[in-house]
Formats: structure tokens, sequence, C-alpha cells
């Protein structure tokens, strides 16, 4: 459930702010206010009613109404104050702003709590080292500094951002400033050491702080057009800090650190320069209502929840069983109306083994403790998609085929703890078993409910059931000649596979 654990709270972070596209422009609203009122009353006796004509909304409009706007001005003037007054006191929280600033302390208060857990981040290492081992990729060196690049590209393009070019530079100045003094202050006062070893200044990620404060940065600027810049910018500051871990450059919580640091230094920035530059500066925008066609439901999401193999691998091996876990994936489908879709599902399962206590015995009585890694597969998944949306919710299935692998499983036996310490050398450490799977043939099919929340985000629970059987070699340890092991013949097996798995989703709704 490790890995999990990190999409799933960076992609809270890029759905979350997605939601937060600004409504439309007070003085417009009031001033529609405005009219309405003035124009549904009763009207003045001084109306010339031969003017009267029905509008494209069926409302009574008059083509001269200066006589009534004049004496219906006290009453009309009083209503917008209302409206005006009612319609900007939201809770903090409920702001752009506040929801920013939460978002930022729980990702900073999550950072901290895995920092201080060292068998948790150390877990998460191992568990992308095994399914990426020789992984490397300079990617995210220069991914981190594209939504800078982008607010000032766009503004060059003619698309006009929220403040002017003086006034973004001020800003993304400052939040730099900030951004290095509070990283780099916690970066040489803590000392963490690198996953790889190369250094002692791993906590916070630097280039997660600094691709969340560009992601946020051009969301601020760029929210009124279209909440997919927001999307698309969050998106991006997710992958740069995926790709920290992948390079073994961070842990899991120099990542979480970061993105919130990253976040929180821009508000700062934005609250400073708001004070600095007041009113000047501000862009005349307009803004961009963006029309949901609900007949085509669509979406892109994340899942994550239990998972269990209908029968348990202790039949097939004696001694070890691999049985319960948990999976972690990525769906998405385009709907070509309210109920037929097409799309996919990439992800993968992992399952915990668990030695038999024989077998530990076994070892134990020759000085060696029993070290097994989870077994586990991918899953790559196509297929169609039927829903029926009903108000906010939506209940529908699937039915998939593709295909599942995964990487090796080895089983270790290492000297125990009385053994080696009375030794210079480090513990000997052996093979007892390596699994080797094959891609196999899959089939699958799920219920999921989803709960939309608002025109961009939805949540919900699933319910998935997939079919194969997998073929693998196997090699087991024999015995020891002379100190050293000694293998039977490697082996070709096929199990059995079928799993089942439950648990939430939360998606990006594309209409």
């Amino acid at each position: 459930m490790r890995i999990s654990l990190a999409f799933i709270f960076v992609l809270t972070i890029t759905t979350g702010f997605a939601q937060y596209a600004v409504s439309p422009n007070h003085a417009n609203s009031y001033a529609s206010n405005y009219r309405s009122v003035t124009t549904n009353v009763l009207p003045s006796p001084k109306v010339n009613f031969s003017q009267l004509y029905l509008d494209e909304n069926g409302n009574y409009q008059n083509n001269d109404l200066s006589a009534a706007n004049s004496n219906l001005n006290t009453s009309s003037h009083s209503y917008m104050m209302y409206q005006d007054s009612t319609a900007v006191k939201k809770k903090w929280y409920k702001t752009d702003t506040g929801t920013s600033l939460i978002i930022a302390g729980g990702l900073i208060t999550a950072g901290t709590i895995m920092h201080f857990n060292t068998d948790f981040k150390v877990g998460v290492k191992d568990e992308i080292n095994r399914y990426l081992p020789d992984f490397h990729n300079a990617i995210d060196d220069y991914t981190q500094y594209i939504p800078y690049a982008a607010v000032f590209a766009l503004d060059a393009a003619g698309i006009k951002s929220q403040h002017s070019t003086y006034r973004k530079i001020s800003t993304i100045g400052t939040a730099i400033g900030i951004n290095l003094i509070v990283v780099q202050g916690l970066k040489y006062s803590i000392a963490e050491p690198r996953p790889d070893g190369s250094s002692n200044n791993s906590f916070p990620s630097g280039h997660t702080a600094t691709a969340f404060m560009g992601a946020h940065i051009f969301h601020k600027e760029y929210k009124h057009r279209s909440p997919f810049y927001s999307i698309a910018a969050y998106t991006l500051a997710t992958f740069t800090g995926v790709m920290r871990q992948l390079n073994d450059r961070h842990w899991i919580s120099d990542v979480f650190a970061g993105a919130g640091i990253g976040i929180g230094t821009t508000e700062l920035a934005y609250f400073l320069n708001d004070g600095w530059w007041k009113e000047k500066g501000i862009n005349e925008i307009e803004e961009t209502n963006r029309v949901i066609n609900e007949s085509k439901p669509s979406f892109l999401g994340v899942k994550v929840g239990y998972a269990s193999l209908v029968n348990s691998t202790d039949g097939n091996e004696p001694g070890l069983e691999a049985k319960e876990g948990f999976k972690i994936s990525f769906e998405g489908a385009y709907f070509f109306n309210r109920n037929l879709g097409v799309g996919g599902e990439i992800g993968f399962q992992s399952f915990p083994n668990t030695i038999s206590d024989a077998l530990k015995q076994e070892f134990a009585d020759e000085g060696f403790e029993v070290l097994p890694q989870s077994s586990g597969n991918r899953l790559y998944y196509f297929g169609p998609y039927y829903q029926i949306p009903f108000g906010k919710n939506i209940v529908g299935t699937k039915l998939h085929a593709g295909l599942i692998s995964g990487p090796n499983t080895k089983i270790f036996v290492r000297e125990n703890q009385e053994t080696f310490d009375l030794k210079e050398d480090a513990p000997q450490e052996y093979v007892y078993a390596d699994y080797d799977p094959k891609s196999s043939f899959s089939y699958a099919t799920g219920i999921y409910y989803r709960r939309v929340l608002n025109k961009n985000l939805s949540v919900g629970a699933y319910f998935d059931y997939a079919w194969a059987d997998v073929k693998y070699d196997v090699t087991y340890m024999d015995d020891f000649n002379n100190g050293n092991p000694i293998y039977f013949p490697k082996e070709s097996k096929t199990t059995n596979y079928d799993s089942y798995s439950f648990g939430a989703n939360v998606s990006i709704m594309l209409w």
C-alpha cells in the first residue's frame, strides 16, 4: 500500500484544485441582477406600455426605462447592495487561498510524519526498486521549470493572465526567494541522507517544491480561463515529484513536504505582492464559462483499495503463501453518449508473501532468517463501459481484456542477528527461491459508483473481479555445499491468479 499513497495524495492535489475555477465576474453578476430586478417589478405609472416587449427569456422589457429606473433607483440600489454583501461572504476555507493553504498544510504534515517513519519510506523505496530497478531519467531537471516559461509564453501569445508581466515577475521572484530560504534552510539543518547516498540534503525535495510552486502560480494566473489549465500544471508537477522518487533521489516524505512548501510559499508571495501592488498590475480579463456537456460523462482518475487472490498460493509453494494485498491503478473512459463508452485501466497489485512456521524453524535451526518479497503483477486492460447517470450519481459496469505481468519475486535467507554479530564480515545472504512470472492474458469486469461533487470532480467506490492463469519459472534452493547454495533445476509452473478488489475512486470529470 506504500507507493499507492503517493499517487493518491498527489492526484488529490491535481483534482482538488481543478474545481476552483473563478466564478463569473461579480460586477457583471450584480449588473445582471440589477437589470433583472428593475425590469420585473410592478411598473411605474410613468412607464410607456407601448414600448414593452418579451425578451428571449420570456421577461417583459421596456425600450424606454428612464422614468422607471428613476423611480426604482432607491429600491434596486438597496437590492444590489444586498446581493453584493451576501455574495462575497465566503467561509475562508471555501476560498481558493483557504483551500490551497489547507492542502499545503496537509502535505507538509504528511511528509513530516513519513519522514520519521523510516520503515515506511524505506519500504516505498524498495517497492519502486523492485518494479523499476535500473530506472534513470533526468527529465525532471527540466519539467520543474515548464510552468514558469508557460506563463510568459501564453502572455506572448495574447492569452492574458490575471496580472501584468511586471507584477508576475515580482510575485515569482518573491516566491523563489521565500522557497530558497525555506527549502535550503531545512535541507542543511535536517541533513537527511538521500536514498542513493550521494549527499545529506534530501528533505525536502527542492525540485518538487519548485515544480508545485510553478504549478500553483500557473493555476492562480489562468484558473479564470478553464480548469484544465490547472489540471495540466498540477499533473506536470506530480510527474516531477514521482520522477524524483523513481530516480532514487528522494524519499516519499521529501516529495510530500516539497509539494506543500511549493504551494504555501506561492500563497505567501501573492499575499505580499497584493499588499505592495494594491490595484496596480491587474489585467482586465474575460471570463470563459465552459458549458458542461452532461450527455458525455467521461472521466480520468485513480483507484486504490484492498485486493485478494481467490485461491492462496500455498498449494503451489510449500511453506509460502500470498493471498491478501492491495491494488492501485489509473482508469479512464471516453463516453460517446450518456451510457456507452470505451476506456482502459493501468496499475498493479501487490500480495505480501507469508512464511510458514515450519519453514522459518527449518532455517532458524541453521542460523538463518527468511526475508520474502511481495508477489505482485502489473495490469493493462481495455474494453467497453456502460453506465447510468441519475442526478449527481453515476452507476456503471465494464468488461475488460488485457495482460498481466509481474517482476521477479525472490525469497531471501540471511544469517540471523546472533550469528553475524560475532563476525567482522557482513551477514551472508542467499536466494532461497526465485520466481520469474510471464505475461499472461486476463479478462476482468467490475461495477462502480461515482458521486459528482462539482463539474470537475467525482468520488466513489468500486468492485473489480479478474480472471487469469499465470505461468512462471521457479528455482529453489536444495542445500549448502561448503557454504555455497545448491539449487534444484528450474521448473515451469502455472497457477490460478483470479483476484478481486474493492475500494475508493477519485476522478476528474471530462464532460
